[in-house]
């Protein structure tokens, strides 16, 4: 298995760590490092740095996904039925059963992002360096060398050119200054969404749901 840079466990253990993040059930630091796909080191850094305290030794998912996926969980299961009204033909909307658990799924790093979308990172990143490609999903970035992405953001993205557009969060904590946050790329028309992540000439059209 190639592992692009994640943190993966494996057998019985791996098993047990989706099986924690998929409860609901609050995270310690851990199960937090699997859900980042970093070391448990650099997972509880990232949520200082985020201002993301953890109440007593576990820290709540209404708190991660505000801290750390800047999305307000509570809007989530309303904006999905609001996308499948938008996109009916959609396969991938189609088939969540639960948006929020869908989201538990384990971050990828750069380099798995780009084998997502079946490239290689090296050849993708001067393309982005050089100003012809950008990324249109959104991008957690925890500093220069730290860009973390959601699966389903690729996978929607890669199989049918739709983005989530999930809703901001409402009540954050504040961050500490000077201190690494998580940002989203900005809101793309069409045209520019098309043009995104594939190069001029380099992509036929493709069928738009909806």
């Amino acid at each position: 298995m190639i592992n692009h840079g994640q943190i993966n466990p494996k057998g019985d253990e791996q098993r047990k760590l989706h099986e924690c993040l998929h409860s609901g059930h609050s995270l310690n630091a851990k199960v937090l490092a699997f859900h980042l796909g970093v070391d448990r080191n650099t997972a509880t850094r990232i949520a200082k740095a985020q201002g993301l305290a953890p109440e007593g030794s576990t820290y709540p998912w209404r708190r991660i996904w505000w801290q750390i996926h800047n999305i307000e969980y509570s809007l989530l299961a309303s904006h999905l039925e609001k996308l499948r009204t938008h996109f009916p033909k959609s396969r991938i909307l189609g088939g969540i059963d639960n948006i929020e658990v869908t989201l538990r799924t384990p971050l990828v790093k750069y380099p798995g992002m780009a084998a997502m979308l079946r490239e290689h990172p090296d050849t993708l990143r001067k393309q982005i360096d050089r100003g012809d490609r950008n990324i249109p999903f959104p991008v957690l970035s925890f500093g220069p060398r730290l860009q973390l992405f959601r699966p389903l953001d690729i996978i929607l993205w890669r199989e049918e050119e739709l983005l989530l557009d999930l809703p901001k969060a409402e009540n954050p904590a504040p961050k500490p200054k000077a201190k690494a946050t998580a940002k989203s790329r900005p809101h793309k028309t069409p045209v520019d969404r098309k043009k995104a992540i594939f190069p001029p000439g380099g992509r036929t059209k493709r069928k738009a749901a909806g």
